[in-house]
């Protein structure tokens, strides 16, 4: 059987080797070069800052940066990106002199991965660490939380080193692994996508905390609530009916959407097919409404909104979205399926338009064994927005 990208990727880097990361996330992929930090060597960081644009850092845990006492660099409380990494203050070792050789710097890494605490190192000096945030990709999908996972995964305290590459061939972005000349070997290709599908797939990230019977129009639902750890939300799932039967049960993953399910928005069909699920299940007598708090297919309430600046000027919702640096589409569906597997779901009839979301359950190991269409009557206000999901982002519609 092949082995997957991230086992290779966390090989290669136990071994100190390098790895490439592309951020998929993006309207447009981006490229690092990266290796961990507890076993860097100065040959490895100079071919690192050849490979890259010549600027390297040193990303590493919250937690460990917190333990060292370095401070954050502070930021412009006006800049509204969530993408940007944190950089923390430079460092340097308190018994070394300040060189940016190589061998300096990687001496300064392999510190920050070592056991040492923060007393043994000064501001500023050769090295920038940037802070990953707490959960790594499954919390922030960026190259600073990928490489600090993929040093964790590897079995290597959280802290690695990574250059950024300008103008890397976009082949790249669908290959196994890039090719960096005569006589050097292979570099293999990991994406962050695939760090979080082997996440998602390999640890419990969700706990129900909370459940209780919720009356509704539709008729008396069990409300479950269901804690990420990873990003601090709460899901929910609205249960009817015993969901273990014979047959697979009826199933509506629904994202937030505060506009339209709440506000009764006409930019959007969120609230029809809100309404629309519950209905179903309710006359069936048994299913889930999984309600899923990632507003904005995974962007946000105000980066959503300004989507609806962008598209009152003219673009549509996919390249409104490109247009703020997000793909059309950043939902995760690793989250749902544990729930549905806490529920005791495996099998399941999904409720969607969407065939991206049938695939993305069926790669997270449950049978959907029928995609059921949940169609709602396009109105003035919307019906340019689903010819967009229909055109652009394949819904069957």
């Amino acid at each position: 059987m092949t082995r997957d990208a991230v086992a290779i990727a966390t090989e290669c880097i136990r071994r100190g080797g390098i790895v490439a990361v592309v951020d998929d996330g993006l309207a447009q992929p981006d490229l690092d070069v990266v290796a961990a930090g507890e076993n860097l060597h100065a040959e490895t960081l100079g071919r690192l800052r050849a490979l890259g644009d010549g600027d390297l850092y040193a990303p590493a845990a919250a937690r460990r940066l917190d333990e060292l006492r370095l401070p954050e660099q502070p930021t412009d409380p006006a800049d509204p990106t969530v993408r940007r990494p944190a950089l923390a203050a430079s460092v340097g070792l308190a018994d070394v002199p300040t060189t940016s050789d190589d061998a300096a710097k990687a001496a300064v890494v392999r510190a920050l991965a070592s056991d040492r605490n923060g007393a043994h190192f000064r501001s500023p000096g050769p090295v920038t660490p940037i802070r990953a945030r707490e959960g790594g990709v499954l919390r922030r999908l960026g190259l600073t939380e990928a490489a600090v996972d993929l040093a964790v995964l590897a079995g290597l305290p959280p802290v690695a080193v990574l250059a950024h590459v300008d103008t890397p061939n976009t082949e790249v972005f669908e290959q196994s692994s890039l090719s960096t000349g005569p006589n050097q070997p292979p570099i293999p290709v990991v994406r962050i996508s695939q760090i979080v599908h082997h996440r998602r797939a390999n640890e419990r990230v969700v706990y129900q905390v909370a459940a209780a019977e919720l009356p509704t129009a539709h008729g008396a639902f069990q409300a479950a609530a269901f804690h990420d750890t990873t990003t601090g939300e709460d899901h929910v799932a609205l249960t009817l009916g015993n969901l273990t039967g014979d047959s697979p049960p009826l199933v509506r993953v629904h994202s937030e959407c505060l506009t339209g399910d709440v506000f009764g928005s006409m930019r959007c069909d969120c609230g029809d097919q809100l309404n629309a699920a519950l209905a179903r299940i309710s006359d069936e007598g048994r299913g889930v409404v999984l309600y899923m708090r990632q507003e904005g297919r995974g962007i946000g309430l105000a980066n959503k909104l300004r989507t609806y600046e962008l598209q009152d000027r003219g673009l549509d919702t996919v390249d409104a979205n490109r247009h703020l640096g997000f793909a059309a589409d950043l939902r995760d569906y690793g989250v749902g399926a544990q729930i549905l597997r806490e529920l005791g779901i495996t099998d399941l009839r999904l409720l969607t338009n969407n065939p991206k979301k049938t695939a993305g359950f069926r790669a997270y190991g449950l049978k959907v064994v029928q995609q059921l269409p949940l169609a709602v009557e396009p109105g003035t206000h919307n019906r340019r927005y689903l010819e967009t999901k229909r055109a652009r982002m394949g819904h069957e519609l």
